[in-house]
């Protein structure tokens, strides 16, 4: 799992400190800081490109998707610009939807 922060709030300014990452304590899960909406750039993109993908219901701030779960089946690749199987926010409020999602993956 990747966790990308990055600043879409006044208060981000600067990566996430301990306490912020320990929100998430999973060792697999890999968390880094996009200062420059790398990612978010990209998935923007993807969304415009890919047909049908997974409508998020919310979560667009300063032009970015932000504080969404984005579900990908396994083994596929980012190179090839794969649709999500689950996309969809805020985080806090989307658990059961994506634990739903998850349990259908194989």
């Amino acid at each position: 799992m990747l966790v990308v922060w990055e600043p879409i709030l006044a208060t981000d300014w600067k990566s996430p400190s301990g306490n912020t990452l320990a929100r998430i304590p999973d060792r697999r899960v890999r968390q880094f800081w996009d200062a420059k909406h790398v990612v978010a750039n990209a998935l923007n993109k993807i969304v415009k490109r890919r047909s049908p993908q997974p409508e998020p219901s919310c979560c667009v701030q300063k032009g970015f998707y932000w504080d969404d779960a984005i579900l990908y089946a396994p083994h596929v690749h980012w190179k090839d610009e794969p649709t999500s199987v689950f996309w969809d926010g805020p985080v806090a409020r989307i658990i059961p939807g994506l634990e739903k999602a998850l349990d259908g993956q194989p």
